[in-house]
């Protein structure tokens, strides 16, 4: 597909997705990407385009620059992993991890994304805490 075409049909669905994220949490979003190359092109090179993917997941991500380490943004991700929303605030990760659950998605890459390993992270501490009081019982 030319990338005009793919550029009209990405833009809508990530235009779709921030209000969505937005709606569903109450935070700013922005749509962040609409086109990615065909799997295999280099984007310098590429000649044929596509369009974000039609579903939604939910994700987060690290902030990296170097004000805001140790914050997440809330992602939209289409099923390749391309993101297609983004909040346009960050969150320390018990905050983002509320968000998260309030966005009626599902978790995007389980065992494998970054809000997955997350939750995981969370979940075990939780059972060590529970282990711990109830060790003594």
């Amino acid at each position: 597909m030319n990338y005009g075409n793919a550029l009209k049909i990405g833009r809508v669905r990530s235009k779709q997705a921030a209000q969505a994220l937005q709606s569903w949490t109450g935070v700013k979003a922005t749509a962040v990407c609409s086109v990615r190359p065909m799997r295999g092109n280099d984007p310098d090179t590429a000649g044929d385009w596509e369009p974000v993917g039609q579903g939604c997941w939910k994700d987060i991500c690290r902030h990296n620059g170097a004000l805001g380490q140790g914050e997440y943004h809330l992602l939209v991700v289409d099923k390749a992993g391309s993101v297609k929303a983004c909040s346009m605030e960050r969150f320390d990760l018990c905050t983002v991890l509320k968000l998260a659950d309030r966005l009626a998605l599902p978790v995007a890459e389980p065992g494998r994304g970054e809000l997955w390993r997350a939750m995981e992270s969370v979940e075990d501490a939780r059972e060590a805490r529970w282990r711990a009081l109830y060790a003594d019982a």
